[in-house]
């Protein structure tokens, strides 16, 4: 009797499973591709309509038929799928899951882990990388969908200068796995000369001190920055600098890249960056409040900041010293000009982080930064230690870099200086290359920096393959954006230059591909032949015997893996609450746990 029921019950269970219901979700805006019918999921030969709540951009579909083998996504009511744009393969679904990821109509990848591929680590990480987020995961593009009122979307779209515009908005945070959703939020526009770009740069303010904590922070960051990479036709150089940066054991900010939807339209691709405040400061320099010391930056206005005493091109960050925010600035300004120019090591190590302060102006120079301070005097920070501590220089903002707008491909550290990296010159050298650059005891331990450096990590033996990673896991993503900015494309982002130009130079599939050819020759359209040329120059003028990549201490840009307090490793979540369904059991698995709990009863 015993093995009639158990006979019974395996059938069963092998028919409901076969049976049991799987969903598929997917991202679009089915408008902007010609459709007025929604979007349909063509699973294994035949075609499903999908729902979208409140004709939001998330469709979906529960498939009662079994298992599915090979599907895809349709625009409802017409001929396009999104074969075409995934390299004419169906998708192929994983055996055993109930669900699809949150998917993105004509992406291929919607996890980059089986493609992705990282840089040497040269140098020994600081313990402030063990604070990363995970809202910087690397191999995959979230999507961001704001919400706005009528009033305040058509406001938006029709500004035509930077007003200093604050909205409070809604919006929708979709990682592969996850939704979440946040209110009550900011939303403004950031940046500097790039806002009057027709794609904005923006900045996006949780709802600092909401009663609800989930509403407070994403992947505990209150605030993040949406880079627009308009002059950045290869959309990776920040994200690259940024790894260099990591790999050289530096005090740096994550990136990472997004798609950005606003009520229901496409407003392009960008990179989504943490920024340069008291988080930063408490991250990589072992500080809390209420001393958390002062962090400075200098921004070029009408002349460079060259860290000369009387300028006064320095915006305060953070500081411990409300009578006087500029204080410790300004004696480090004093420090500086009065310090010999053969000043000792163990002189210079006094005031000023002097490991840091070289590796950053070597990366300057490396990826031609010449809108840093090396070139302009521009996009650098100057963090002071709490006490009258050590002085620490930061230099940021990569987006113009890695041969945008250069003519320094092949200068040495001089000539960087005395020509300009983009032929621009000043009357005053920048005082941290004069006191420590041209030392004559620093010197030589610049130089052993720049050949460790160039020999094992800025060459394209290691970094092409990072390269090859992110065109091959970005492609649709950076083609859709070109389309964004396409005035003649119904993708098209609504929003104004606030210069009139409306033929500015803009990225489109050809300038996107020659960024990573290994046939390129222009450094300035290929960031790939950036690479090549600027470090075989080196290695010729510095006598490095060999390009190669070579870290001691692993790698750089692999998946952010956290510990909990176990000491267990956990992968893509930090204890936030969700405020939709991630996951779910199905009617028929509920069924089937119902009739197995009343036969094993029986049985027993």
């Amino acid at each position: 009797m015993n093995k009639i029921f158990i006979i019974f019950l395996l059938v069963l269970i092998y028919t409901i499973n076969a049976k049991a219901s799987v969903e598929f979700k997917v991202i679009c805006t089915p408008h902007e591709y010609g459709g007025e019918n929604g979007m349909s999921v063509n699973i294994d030969g035949k075609s499903y309509p999908m729902k979208s709540k409140d004709d939001d951009i998330l469709y979906e579909y529960t498939y009662d038929g079994g298992e599915p083998t090979k599907y895809y996504y349709e625009i409802a009511g017409t001929e396009q799928n999104e074969l075409s744009l995934i390299d004419n393969e169906p998708r192929t679904w994983e055996k055993g899951k109930t669900s699809t990821l949150y998917e993105i109509y004509g992406r291929k990848y919607t996890v980059g882990d089986s493609i992705l591929k990282t840089i040497p680590r040269l140098y020994e990480p600081l313990a402030g990388y063990d604070k990363f987020s995970e809202l910087f995961q690397e191999a995959e593009v979230p999507v961001i969908h704001i919400h706005m009122t009528p009033e305040i979307y058509n406001e938006y779209i029709s500004l035509t200068s930077n007003t200093e515009p604050r909205y409070t908005v809604s919006f929708d945070y979709y990682t592969p796995e996850k939704l979440y959703q946040f209110t009550n939020v900011t939303f403004k526009l950031s940046g500097q000369g790039s806002t009057k770009y027709d794609k904005k740069p923006l900045k996006i303010d949780l709802s600092k001190g909401d009663t609800d904590k989930s509403n407070t922070e994403i992947f505990k960051r209150e605030e993040f920055k949406l880079r627009c990479l308009r002059i950045d036709e290869s959309y990776v150089r920040s994200k690259m600098s940024i790894d260099i940066a990591e790999s050289l054991g530096l005090p740096v900010i994550q990136s990472s890249f997004a798609r950005l939807y606003i009520n229901n339209k496409s407003f392009g691709f960008y990179e989504v960056a943490d920024l340069y405040k008291k988080k930063f400061v408490k991250r990589f320099f072992n500080v809390e409040k209420p001393d958390l010391g002062n962090l400075y930056k200098g921004s070029s206005g009408d002349g460079p900041a060259f860290l000369y005493p009387g300028e006064d091109h320095y915006e305060v960050i953070v500081t411990n010293n409300e009578t006087d925010p500029k204080g410790d600035l300004h004696d480090l300004m004093n420090w500086l000009v009065e310090l010999p120019d053969n000043a000792t090591k163990e002189q210079i190590e006094e005031k000023l982080e002097l490991d840091t302060a070289l590796k950053y102006l070597l990366l300057e120079m490396l990826i031609c930064h010449w809108d840093g301070y090396l070139g302009n005097g521009n996009n650098f920070w100057i963090y002071s230690e709490p006490k009258k501590g050590k002085f620490h220089f930061i230099s940021g903002d990569f987006d113009s870099t890695l041969g945008k707008w250069c003519r320094a491909t092949e200068y040495d550290i001089d000539e960087y200086i005395t020509l300009g990296p983009e032929g621009k010159t000043y009357s005053k050298e920048p005082l941290l290359y004069t006191k420590l650059i041209k030392n004559p005891e620093i010197r030589p331990l610049f130089e052993e920096l720049l050949k460790n450096v160039v020999g094992n990590l800025f060459n394209i033996e290691a970094l092409g393959p990072r390269l090859k990673y992110f065109y091959e896991f970005l492609k649709q993503d950076m083609y859709w954006d070109a389309q964004c900015l396409d005035p003649n494309s119904s993708f098209h982002i609504p929003t104004h230059d606030f210069k009139g130009n409306d033929d500015r130079e803009r990225a489109t599939p050809e300038k996107i591909d020659e960024h990573f050819s290994d046939t390129a020759t222009n450094p300035e359209d290929s960031v790939t032949a950036y690479i090549k040329l600027r470090s075989a120059a080196l290695q010729t003028k510095y006598g490095i015997p060999e390009l190669k990549a070579n870290g001691k201490y692993g790698t750089v840009g692999g998946r952010i893996v956290k510990k909990n307090k176990k000491g267990d490793t956990t992968e893509g979540g930090d204890g936030m609450n969700l405020k939709s369904s991630d996951g779910f059991i199905t009617k028929p698995s509920i069924l089937m746990i119902t009739i197995i709990t009343i036969l094993i009863s029986l049985i027993l």
